[in-house]
């Protein structure tokens, strides 16, 4: 009965395409997609212009009278980010005025804040053949920042090469890099808010976003389009979560859309999951497949849209961990083919008969 009740309030209502959001107003039974999202818009990802223009409408209202090029550590101006990376200490502030950098950033102190004041680039730029930003220091946060183009000779360039514990990304931009956010094996806590990541990858060995152990939490980002086989998300941490979010191959040759390589607890939820067509890999979640394994292992997968549209096998979950039960419930799945989890979530086969624009628009949650 829910089931019919639902697919007849996709149908009737729909997705409005040529707006950019759609209010729906439905209250759902408990169980069975529980919650709906309250609005959704579409992006085009043959042109990417609409992630471009939200990058710059957060980037320009954030300027505090900070000049084109200039520099501030605890409000004292400095010549360069050379002198910025001297003069910080345990809690300074470096706030960074709007405009291109091709000089890369060293932070060693503990509990630091780097800030962009307007629409700040940070292009072409490495330290020790690692990364734009390497984060040596503990507690440090890093907001308003886009960073590109970002290549170095072993191949796994980063935005930002975590090497301390403890960090926090909001707002920002990572794209067209080898990496974005690259950690070792003990981050402690890495926190992404309200940010994008997308176009990154190099030949399978580096990702959008590869966090080597200690907890990963992604809320309200975007981590689209990882290219050259690399995953969106690739995570060893013991807990992995993503809330809020749209994860998407868009129409690029990426990996997996989440890789869980050690399993763990992992929790997703109220985002948007969608396999690109050119997808090299058929599975779009692995768990547990490489050998290290974490003790506890746990996969909630809740109130998503899933859209499998891959050309060739699409595969929702492929996991090694044997003793654990998926909870994969309450999703609306798209898919060509039934999958494993039918029962407990809305599946299906086509786009149109969920109230779904067709590809290669995907469908976003909004707060």
């Amino acid at each position: 009965m829910l089931k019919t009740l639902l697919t007849r309030y996709f149908i009737a209502t729909g997705f409005i395409v040529n707006l950019a959001v759609a209010v729906v107003g439905v209250m759902l039974a408990p169980g069975l997609v529980s919650r709906v999202f309250e609005a959704a818009e579409t992006v085009d990802p043959g042109t990417w212009e609409q992630a471009r223009a939200s990058i710059k409408t957060w980037s320009a209202h954030t300027n505090s009278g900070l000049g084109h090029a200039q520099i501030r550590v605890d409000g004292r101006e400095v010549p360069t980010l050379s002198d910025a990376a001297d003069a910080m200490r345990d809690g300074s502030i470096l706030e960074i005025g709007e405009g291109v950098y091709n000089e890369a950033l060293i932070i060693r102190p503990d509990n630091t804040r780097v800030v962009g004041r307007g629409h700040v680039v940070f292009e072409k730029a490495a330290a020790k053949g690692k990364a734009t930003f390497i984060v040596e220091g503990s507690g440090t946060t890093i907001e308003n920042i886009e960073c590109r183009k970002v290549a170095v000779r072993d191949g796994n360039g980063a935005c930002v090469r975590l090497e301390g514990k403890d960090l926090s990304l909001e707002h920002v931009y990572f794209h067209s890099s080898q990496q974005g956010l690259l950690t070792g094996s003990k981050p402690g806590h890495v926190r992404i808010r309200d940010s994008y990541f997308e176009r990154l990858g190099n030949r399978g060995q580096a990702h959008g976003i590869y966090v080597g152990g200690g907890v990963l939490s992604i809320e309200q980002s975007y981590i689209l389009g990882a290219k050259s086989e690399g995953h969106e998300i690739k995570s060893r941490a013991t807990h992995t979560t993503i809330s809020r979010s749209v994860i998407a191959s868009l129409n690029a040759k990426d990996s997996r859309l989440v890789d869980i390589s050690n399993g763990g607890i992992v929790k997703i939820t109220d985002s948007t999951l969608q396999q690109g067509p050119n997808s090299a890999n058929s599975d779009m979640i692995g768990f547990a497949l490489e050998k290290r394994r974490h003790k506890e292992n746990a996969l909630v997968v809740h109130r998503n849209i899933i859209i499998l549209e891959r050309n060739g096998p699409n595969r929702l979950l492929h996991s090694r961990a044997k003793e654990m039960s998926p909870d994969i419930s309450d999703n609306i799945i798209v898919t060509p083919k039934e999958t494993a989890f039918k029962s407990t979530n809305l599946e299906y086969r086509r786009r149109a008969e969920a109230g779904l624009t067709a590809y290669p628009a995907v469908p976003m949650p909004l707060e």
